[in-house]
């Protein structure tokens, strides 16, 4: 993550946390699967939201001084 701003490295950890929680509540792929029925229902969208700020975040590296 040496490459990335520090808006980046927010970006990047926030995308990567919101993929985490849509992933562990997800039916058909998490682990928890007695959780409440709002979190089974924000899964998809945190999915797609989380790898949407992954690659978004690539778009902010630092630039080189000279």
């Amino acid at each position: 993550m040496g490459k990335l701003s520090r808006l980046g490295n927010i970006i990047f950890f926030t995308g990567f946390l919101l993929f985490i929680f849509g992933i562990v509540f997800n039916e058909t792929l998490g682990t928890i699967s007695d959780g409440p029925e709002i979190f089974a229902s924000f899964s998809a969208p945190a999915i797609i939201i989380g790898a949407v700020l992954i690659l978004m975040s690539n778009f902010f590296i630092k630039r080189k001084k000279d």
